[in-house]
């Protein structure tokens, strides 16, 4: 009878298994990419914090930096980003739930919204208050000031990051005739040059508000995600002042791809892995080796270019973590290299024949 409930537990471990990871086939032109040609190479360790151990967590997650990003012994938390104030404060928008509620981690649905704020961009992060109920938190700022929070299926909007009042609304959509891909959920925005808002929902259609909050009309009609066979799922998308880049997380295989475009519309995709398990490493090269990295989001500087990356991070499989025991879930932190920002000085149009093109590195700091 013994050997019998064993091989059923492990059949039970082998299909729950199955049915959060693949093992997805690289192309075989990937493993020719020097460093720096992925996005994932862009990820730097994480700035030293106070490390813990006889946590909650899976053994590759002790001696993890506590206070990097939020964490709350009795906190669940998942998805968010961060805005900051003129003050310099940073504030993130992030969902949680008690670790002990039931159902454990799939009581996710019954998510609050809170608001956590600290001084330094990669945390520890504080809750200052709740905001409403919602799950898969993104926050954006409108030219004049206001704060809108999406949460699935609507958004809170405020006067300013500090707000005690929060108004829930919900967005209108016009598809255009166009086939909605796979829903609007898990939504991401980004603000186009002439203020109109640019947003790619979870099945990768691309839509345009003229302000943000007015009607969202569809512009594709198919998905705009890599062309391949994948478990897509939360797109971010962001502009810095040449491009706009998305990241799209394929949930089963737990890899990510990166695209740009200079439109929004039209994009292509880059070789290698956006992020995968293992990005989150120390500077000794001891890594917190995280289950899933879901709902990645981006903290741009004041030139737009993205210097940080938060995470959903969990340290098992999602229906393994029940109420009251040792797993949960976190916001993480990781740095990027944000590259340099270059100027070019040559006052007539570079062409064909131009035989000397002059750069300027800004000084500029973030």
């Amino acid at each position: 009878m013994k050997n019998i409930c064993l091989c059923f537990c492990a059949l039970c471990l082998c299909s729950s298994l199955q049915a959060q990871v693949t093992e997805r086939q690289r192309p075989a032109a990937w493993s020719q990419l020097v460093k720096g040609a992925r996005f994932m190479d862009r990820f730097l360790p994480m700035p030293d914090g106070v490390k813990s151990n006889n946590l909650w967590g899976a053994q590759g997650v002790q001696n993890r930096y506590v206070d990097n990003g939020i964490e709350v012994s009795d906190m669940s938390f998942w998805g968010g980003n961060i805005l900051r104030s003129a003050d310099g404060k940073y504030h993130l928008y992030v969902c949680g739930w008690p670790e002990k509620s039931p159902k454990g981690h799939m009581f996710w649905s019954n998510s609050t919204v809170y608001h956590a704020v600290s001084s330094q961009l990669s945390g520890p992060y504080k809750i200052q208050n709740s905001i409403g109920k919602g799950h898969n938190p993104e926050a954006f700022r409108l030219p004049d000031g206001r704060v809108v929070v999406y949460v699935i299926d609507g958004y809170y909007i405020a006067d300013h990051e500090n707000s005690t009042v929060w108004t829930y609304q919900k967005f209108d959509f016009d598809s255009r005739d166009r086939n909605i891909i796979e829903g609007l959920s898990n939504l991401t925005f980004a603000r186009r040059p002439d203020n109109s808002y640019l947003m790619v929902c979870r099945g990768g259609g691309v839509w345009i508000s003229k302000d943000g909050l007015s009607t969202y009309q569809q512009i594709t009609g198919k998905r705009v995600y890599p062309d391949i066979d994948g478990r897509f799922e939360d797109p971010v998308v962001w502009k810095d002042s040449l491009q706009y880049h998305l990241i799209v997380n394929d949930w089963l295989g737990r890899i990510a791809f990166y695209q740009r475009s200079k439109d929004g519309i039209h994009w292509v995709t880059e070789q290698g892995e956006a992020y995968m398990p293992g990005i989150s490493f120390h500077k000794n090269g001891e890594v917190e080796e995280w289950f899933k990295y879901e709902r990645a989001k981006v903290f741009q500087d004041s030139l737009g270019r993205a210097v940080q990356m938060n995470f959903a991070v969990i340290d098992t499989i999602k229906w393994d973590d029940l109420p009251g025991d040792r797993h949960s879930s976190k916001n993480i932190c990781i740095p990027l290299n944000k590259g340099l920002s270059l100027a070019v000085l040559n006052e007539k149009p570079i062409t064909a024949s131009t035989r000397r093109i002059a750069l300027y590195k800004s000084r500029t700091r973030f």
